[in-house]
């Protein structure tokens, strides 16, 4: 009769140990890569709305045009091109834009452009033509925003008939959640 040597219980117990030891730090670095992966993910998203957003504003002030703006009955109000009040009754910016590709035998077209900031979403309206109504559908430019600043970093101590030939600069915060991003643009009176 030949004798089989076996594990004892306690060599059994100490392997199951390591093995499990094993299995839960596998188990929690895999867990810290998936929130990682997650946590990364999201922040593309948010700064792929943001770039998106920056270059839709930067099309927007590009092809701005040095008139006041109307309401739907034709009564101006201030720009805020003509002026340096920048937010006027709850509105983060309102201009006009001009477009070429709109209006009668290609001679272009003026549009109302307005920016809100409404329940954390900042949003664009526009209207087909300078004295018409803004359309109801917007465009949801940035979510999760806390904060818009906007200001003009340049201040001029010349005469209001010099200011119409220099160019605005115009700074942008947009605060989303807890960060700051910063974008500067340039609007030429050409």
């Amino acid at each position: 009769m030949t004798i089989t040597k076996g594990y004892s219980l306690i060599e059994i117990l100490v392997v199951l140990l390591i093995f499990s030891s094993i299995a839960i730090i596998s188990a929690s670095f895999l867990s810290s890569a998936a929130n990682s992966f997650f946590q990364v993910n999201s922040k593309t998203d948010e700064l792929r709305e943001l770039i998106i957003a920056t270059e839709i504003i930067k099309e927007d002030l590009i092809h701005i045009v040095n008139k006041s703006t109307r309401n739907e009955f034709g009564i101006k109000k201030k720009s805020f091109y003509l002026s340096n009040e920048l937010k006027q009754s709850g509105k983060i910016i309102e201009f006009v834009r001009f477009s070429s590709s709109d209006g009668i035998e290609g001679l272009g077209s003026l549009h109302r452009v307005k920016y809100i900031l409404e329940n954390g979403v900042l949003k664009r309206y526009s209207s087909n033509f300078l004295n018409s109504p803004y359309l109801n559908d917007h465009i949801t430019l940035i979510q999760n925003v806390s904060e818009v600043k906007i200001n003009n970093p340049l201040v001029f101590s010349r005469p209001a008939n010099n200011l119409n030939i220099l160019p605005k600069i115009l700074n942008f915060k947009i605060k989303i959640k807890e960060v700051f991003f910063n974008k500067v643009f340039v609007v030429s009176n050409a």
